[in-house]
């Protein structure tokens, strides 16, 4: 039984790694154009996106107990390319598009939960970070140390799935601060370039 699970827990990370890696080579194209109220069409962005993802995560689910992990991947897709998607228009509104590399899309949808593993693709460069660019191997290799944190934190969670009426509400919580908390880093960061121009652009910078 324990050699099952441990197999359906490999398999579930694996997947994971796999969506992950995808999602950041296909980047999502925006609608938004920039604006002069940029701030505040940013939140209203933030706040729709976050109630999305908030009422995809309580409608989808999840059947309790290990043997619904593997059944938990459409849900993770879905949170994480409303994410994507509410970066690259956070992007867009500051007109800011074009310096929205894979690093930065990885720096902005990870920062606030995987700071740690992050460090090594982001410095801090006059009044703003600036995400460096990293080899092939060393994205994937950083994609698949994510993959493994998301996943365990997430396996962390299976026990509040196993009460339909809490688990529901509690996820979609969930989803809605940490959509959030994407739309803060992304925010912060496309502001920065926005308003500093002069500094040396994410794609120029030189790793260190």
């Amino acid at each position: 039984m324990s050699d099952c699970t441990d197999e359906k827990m490999e398999k579930f990370k694996e997947k994971l790694g796999k969506l992950l890696f995808e999602l950041i080579t296909d980047i999502p194209e925006s609608l938004y154009t920039p604006a002069e109220d940029s701030d505040e069409k940013i939140n209203k962005i933030i706040r729709q996106a976050s109630l999305k993802a908030a009422a995809v995560s309580a409608t989808l689910s999840v059947p309790a107990g290990f043997t619904g992990v593997l059944t938990s991947i459409p849900d993770i897709a879905a949170i994480w390319r409303i994410q994507a998607q509410l970066v690259s228009d956070i992007a867009a509104s500051y007109g800011k598009f074009a310096q929205l590399s894979r690093e930065a899309m990885v720096w902005c949808l990870f920062r606030h939960s995987a700071a740690q593993l992050l460090r090594d693709i982001a410095v801090r460069t006059g009044s703003r970070i600036v995400v460096q660019k990293v080899s092939f191997a060393a994205l994937e290799a950083l994609l698949r140390k994510i993959g493994l944190k998301v996943s365990t934190k997430f396996l962390g969670r299976i026990a509040l799935r196993a009460i339909p009426a809490i688990g529901a509400v509690g996820n979609g919580a969930y989803s809605f601060y940490d959509t959030t908390e994407v739309g803060k880093t992304a925010a912060a960061y496309f502001k920065a370039l926005a308003d500093n121009p002069e500094e040396p652009a994410a794609e120029d910078a030189e790793i260190v």
